[in-house]
């Protein structure tokens, strides 16, 4: 959850707020990853990007990494196996995901 949200929070009858670090912050913000990930695939808002952008840009300077070091890993992945702007989708019959 976001710093400012708790601080709101906190203190609201039915809501516990408290703090987490290390391993289990890591955990966490991976799974805020994709629950913000989940959200900007049903809205396609720039607002769910940005949420999704900030989990992911902490998960990075946790683990002692910057965006630096995300974009040079993408290119590298672009550069070996293409990007996405071509438009192509491959279906695998009885998945749900492509």
């Amino acid at each position: 959850m976001r710093d400012g949200i708790g601080r709101e929070l906190e203190g609201q009858e039915g809501v516990v707020v408290y703090r987490v670090s290390g391993s289990e912050l890591e955990a966490l913000l991976r799974a805020k990853i994709v629950e913000e990930a989940m959200e900007l695939a049903e809205s396609g808002s720039i607002e769910e990007a940005a949420d999704l952008f900030e989990a992911l840009r902490e998960w990075l300077r946790l683990r002692g990494l910057g965006l630096g070091d995300l974009v040079r890993a993408a290119d590298e992945k672009r550069r070996r196996r293409g990007g996405f702007s071509g438009g192509y989708v491959a279906v695998w019959t009885g998945r749900e995901v492509c």
